[in-house]
């Protein structure tokens, strides 16, 4: 195993809280998309800064949301799913980077043939980098990036880099190689994790797959360690799909009564302004509470 490597898995070990005894902070993980990042909001207004807030120093909170991305994507972040290449990748002698997909497919698939597409906050503050592709490790960066507002669709293209040591020779990865990010070693070691994800498709509209998904997320660390669940609120989101969906998680199941006062102009139905994030971060804190999650919130 290379030296970096090794470095990085112990680093992303103590940040995900595996420290043991000396870990003075438990840490909460907040895996989704657009609405956990906080769409349009300065930093300190998203529902994981304002939860972080409520609970104190005793706690750390993380935002894993990456917009744009959908319930394919953020389980393969955290590490829910196996991934592969979905075609060979090669490096040619003195070639120091190669694209390897693009906004439609990033080029890394799961088991059962999704598509990955990450967006281009790659993790922010679990970033997926570096990314271990067979037995060396590398890094992933976008260009040609560009986001059209009007439609909410974005373009750019993946780009895989190699260390600069091994760029004077030929590489060839197979296709069906196995492809870790570095954000799936937060999960294991974090006290509790919260999820909210489906605005962005990935679920085929199937309440079913969502649910499975989500659960996937949840095994990764196991159903009797502390975790939430916030319930899609938004318009498209039919009622009885919405029952099923809290049947499935029961208490770990948070309802946000969304309502335009708590929206922000964009995507109404789905952002919520400084107002919604506050109320969604003392809904999760008051249902954390009613578990028993948060007895050193202070």
């Amino acid at each position: 195993m290379k030296k970096g490597w090794t470095f990085v898995c112990l680093m992303a070990a103590a940040a995900a809280g595996a420290v043991g005894a000396e870990a003075s902070a438990r840490r909460v993980l907040c895996w989704g998309d657009s609405v956990t990042e906080g769409m349009a909001m300065p930093r300190g207004k998203d529902y994981p800064s304002r939860l972080q807030a409520l609970l104190g120093p005793g706690y750390e909170v993380l935002n894993s949301g990456d917009g744009g991305e959908n319930t394919v994507t953020i389980p393969a972040r955290q590490g829910a799913v196996p991934l592969a290449t979905a075609a060979e990748i090669k490096f040619a002698a003195g070639e120091s980077a190669v694209q390897v997909g693009d906004a439609s497919d990033n080029g890394f698939h799961t088991p059962s043939g999704d598509v990955i597409k990450l967006t281009a906050a790659l993790g922010r503050q679990i970033p997926v980098n570096p990314v271990r592709i067979g037995s060396g490790e590398f890094t992933l960066f976008f260009r040609d990036f560009r986001w059209n507002s009007p439609t909410n669709k974005i373009g750019y293209t993946l780009w895989l880099k190699r260390g600069e040591s091994d760029a004077g020779r030929p590489l060839a990865i197979p296709a069906g190689s196995p492809v870790k990010f570095a954000s799936a070693d937060a999960a294991p070691g974090a006290y509790c994790e919260i999820f909210f994800m489906g605005a962005n498709g990935g679920w085929d509209r199937k309440v079913e797959k969502l649910v499975a998904q989500i659960r996937a997320m949840v095994a990764r660390r196991g159903e009797d360690r502390p975790y939430l669940v916030i319930v899609p609120y938004w318009k498209g989101f039919p009622q009885k799909d919405r029952e099923f969906f809290k049947a499935a998680f029961g208490r770990h199941a948070v309802e946000f009564p969304v309502a335009d006062a708590l929206c922000y102009r964009n995507r109404p139905d789905v952002h919520l302004n400084a107002d919604g994030y506050a109320l969604l971060a003392e809904l999760l804190h008051a249902r954390g509470a009613e578990l028993g999650y948060w007895p050193h919130a202070f």
